[in-house]
């Protein structure tokens, strides 16, 4: 079977390199806290593993040396798969993912808003199972479905919509992931509107294999809140 992977998020910027593509190594390493279920997105079923995945990062280009060492991290991309060969990836503003449609700034300020509320526990290893099943399930329901102030996630949002989820068995998910996937949704939601969204959060991107995000470590937040947005990146075309 093969896995699908999330990323973690992160910013970092440097103005001179703002109009070229930056790289990063990336293999595969396995998974971490999660569980499989079974998806279907835009009329296609699969089994898929929801959840950590452990990626190794190397040969960060400039101003991203941070990103070297094993990261848990989470998907946008529902198309492709990870792979345990080390690949070359551009580094890139998550607006600008995944390549074959970009999900914009609307989803990516959901998502940044996300991981702030989660402070850091969907990449811990001690998260729970259930946990970083919602958390990736999240994930998913914001970069297909998200559609404003009117959404929200419960029990139904996994039935209905181009993202649908449950059990390998065919069972609902369990009433745990559901309830956690809202509730941080929620969170999320309350964050966005009270104090604007976090940009906390990066991309790593291949044309080929799966799209992640990555989280910049908590010391470099305050560091590189300066420079907001800017991001040495580009979107990259497939």
């Amino acid at each position: 079977m093969k896995n699908t992977i999330f990323a973690v998020a992160g910013i970092a910027a440097i103005a001179s390199f703002a109009n070229a593509a930056t790289t990063v190594s990336v293999k595969y390493l396995g998974k971490g806290a999660g569980q499989d279920v079974k998806m279907t997105y835009n009329g296609s079923t699969k089994t898929v593993f929801a959840g950590q995945l452990n990626h190794q990062l190397s040969n960060a280009g400039p101003g991203y040396s941070w990103l070297n060492g094993n990261h848990l991290t989470y998907c946008t991309d529902l198309a492709q798969y990870v792979t345990s060969s080390t690949k070359t990836y551009t580094i890139e503003q998550i607006e600008n993912m995944p390549g074959a449609s970009p999900m914009g700034q609307a989803k990516a300020d959901a998502l940044r808003a996300l991981f702030a509320v989660a402070n850091g526990a969907q990449a811990s290893i001690a998260a729970t199972n259930d946990y970083a099943t919602a958390f990736q399930l999240a994930v998913w329901e914001i970069v297909t479905d998200f559609s404003g102030s009117s959404f929200t996630i419960n029990a139904n949002s996994f039935t209905t919509g181009n993202f649908k989820a449950k059990k390998t068995n065919n069972n609902a998910l369990s009433s745990g992931v559901v309830n956690t996937a809202s509730s941080l949704y929620t969170s999320a939601m309350n964050f966005l509107q009270t104090s604007g969204s976090s940009t906390q959060l990066l991309g790593i991107a291949s044309g080929s294999y799966q799209d992640q995000l990555v989280q910049v470590p908590a010391p470099g937040c305050a560091a590189l809140a300066g420079i907001g947005g800017i991001l040495v990146a580009r979107r990259r075309r497939r």
